[in-house]
């Protein structure tokens, strides 16, 4: 088998589309053209080529990941990846920081459950944290499980939260179940599959991870989590954060890994962001050359993070229009080596 080319996938006509890939194509459009407003005002014509040379792009991508994971998976087995096609989009220079020697990893599993994510090890001093971007059909297959599901059936978690998030009628709290729900027994699957990854590139030691809880978190103006940590029911646990919706006020301030302006003058710069903290080092210890033991993470749509379940962590407030959604789920590691508790 050899990788197609993009240019080589033949689409057809989207009136003839399932309902869900509808539903993706419509929300690519949008983040388009609201990318894009200035374009449409000035040179309307152009900007509606443009949007459909983007949505074709976006559709062949999509068909040519499909076939790269199997082609993938097909060498993988056969133990041949050293022949597989640079074009193949799995290939490992394509992967998250390109070469094997970067502390990036592209993850696939035999199941394919991760297909098309970029995960990131970033390896802080004195934890670990996974960083994996899904593709924006996942993200848009899972939001529209949350509105048509899951706010609907409006199951209470709450109760085994720290989160206060009462301000409104749609501040809540709700239980996203991993059995016995389509959507989530396939989520849960992918969570264990990554938190089977998060513990080969740790420890080096191989896993059965299983998912104890799975919830969503529905905030808006005034809403905020205090610092705390979580629970498993085994020991070792890993817990995750999936930012599925961030209001435009949010998306618009710096990341602090990036252009972080500080909080001097009640600049704001942090609003929304979830804080993570694992010591007690503060400025005057890093000036002297003590390691960083915090971190501003900007949500991202799309963007999920995992990390040991004992890591502190919190939620600022936001403020104005817009609600900010986030999943979270707590995974115990039962580990499968000698030496194990």
């Amino acid at each position: 088998m050899m990788s197609k080319k993009l240019e080589d996938y033949e689409l057809t006509p989207e009136s003839e589309g399932s309902d869900k890939n509808k539903t993706i194509w419509a929300k690519w459009r949008s983040k388009w053209i609201k990318a894009n407003e200035e374009l449409f005002e000035n040179d309307p014509t152009s900007a509606e080529t443009q949007l459909e040379d983007y949505i074709a792009f976006k559709r062949r991508s999509a068909l040519k990941k499909a076939d790269d994971r199997k082609e993938y998976d097909e060498y993988e087995k056969e133990g041949k990846l050293s022949e597989l096609s640079e074009d193949n989009f799995f290939h490992p220079k394509n992967a998250v920081g390109g070469g094997t020697d970067h502390d990036s990893v592209d993850v696939v599993d035999v199941d394919g459950q991760n297909a098309g994510m970029k995960i990131n090890m970033r390896p802080q001093l004195a934890v670990n944290i996974m960083k994996v971007e899904f593709p924006e059909e996942i993200l848009v297959e899972l939001n529209d499980h949350v509105d048509t599901e899951i706010i609907p059936n409006n199951t209470d978690h709450s109760k085994g939260l720290v989160g206060q998030i009462n301000r409104t009628e749609k501040s809540k709290q709700l239980t996203f179940p991993h059995e016995g729900d389509e959507v989530g027994e396939m989520f849960a699957g992918v969570l264990e599959s990554l938190a089977k990854q998060y513990v080969k590139s740790t420890l080096g030691k191989d896993c059965s991870p299983s998912v104890d809880s799975m919830w969503t978190v529905h905030s808006y103006e005034g809403d905020y989590n205090p610092l705390h940590d979580h629970g498993t029911k085994a020991p070792m646990g890993l817990s995750c954060i999936f930012y599925m919706k961030v209001p435009d006020q949010i998306k618009k301030l710096g990341n602090p890994d990036e252009e972080f302006a500080g909080l001097n003058h009640s600049s704001g710069a942090v609003d929304g962001f979830t804080y993570l903290t694992w010591g007690t080092n503060g400025h005057r210890d890093v000036n002297m050359l003590r390691p960083v033991t915090e971190e501003y993470i900007k949500p991202v749509e799309g963007m999920l993070l995992m990390f040991p379940s004992w890591l502190r962590h919190s939620v600022n407030p936001f403020f104005g229009e817009g609600e900010r959604r986030t999943f979270s789920a707590n995974i115990s590691i039962n580990p499968n080596y000698e030496g194990s508790v």
